[in-house]
């Protein structure tokens, strides 16, 4: 399928054909990064990934490129902690900095594996090998950093080790049709924002131990439809 916006051509490629492993196993984060370089490189498209366990460290959203997890898909992070990057301090599964036109969307799972990223922290930060807090240490599932034009619709995150999704100074965001359930974390957020402007967040459910969402109090222009806790309790915004 090839989908035609003005100058920029937009095709599907199937995950499989870069060699991304749906074991569960195989520890897929070359092939993964290597699949979204090409695919933005060539003018962008769409990353399909189908039924099958997708094990992965951090991979980085270049512009243009498109993550869909169709049903039965399910993107699992690795316990090891050096498996992950980060951005503004933060690490994440996903992650991204200045790119634009980009998204993940589906009816998969993204699974962040909290508890073993956990014990695996803890054990490392116990043996000196890592100077950072658990805090500090633990990633989120998706952190974007200064992006334009984000798309995130339609899957479950679930057992993030840190908080679930991060953005910060990012612009013309849609967070859409998703369930959130994090407990791992007690500290564990299921949304944090800073500087961002323009994001519409519609008919997510949202279950983490600490219900509101985060911002630094300088985001602006969100808009609220149909979001709620798992409680039944409407999303609440502190700015």
């Amino acid at each position: 399928m090839v989908i035609s916006q003005g100058a920029l051509i937009a095709k599907d490629y199937n995950a499989s054909l870069f060699g991304i492993k749906s074991d569960g196993v195989t520890l897929n984060t070359p092939s993964i990064q290597k699949a979204i370089d090409f695919i933005s490189e060539k003018g962008g498209g769409k990353l399909k990934f189908y039924v099958g366990r997708y094990l992965t460290g951090s991979i980085q959203l270049k512009s243009n490129v498109t993550i869909e997890l169709n049903e039965g898909a399910v993107l699992v992070g690795t316990p090891s902690i050096y498996d992950y990057v980060g951005i503004n301090g933060m690490k994440a599964l996903i992650v991204a900095d200045g790119q634009q036109n980009i998204g993940v969307l589906g009816k998969g799972v993204i699974e962040g594996q909290g508890p073993a990223v956990l014990e695996q922290i803890a054990k490392q930060i116990q043996k000196g090998y890592l100077q950072e807090t658990i805090s500090q240490a633990s990633p989120a599932l998706i952190a974007l950093n200064n992006c334009s034009g984000v798309n995130i619709e339609g899957f479950n995150l679930q057992n993030a080790c840190g908080n679930v999704i991060a953005l910060t100074a990012c612009k013309q965001v849609r967070l859409a049709g998703l369930k959130i359930k994090s407990t791992s974390n007690k500290e564990s957020k299921g949304l944090v924002f800073s500087k961002v402007d323009g994001i519409k967040l519609e008919n997510l459910f949202i279950e983490t131990v600490v219900s509101e969402i985060k911002s630094d109090g300088l985001s602006t222009n969100i808009s609220m439809v149909n979001c709620q806790y798992a409680s039944g309790k409407k999303l609440i915004f502190k700015n």
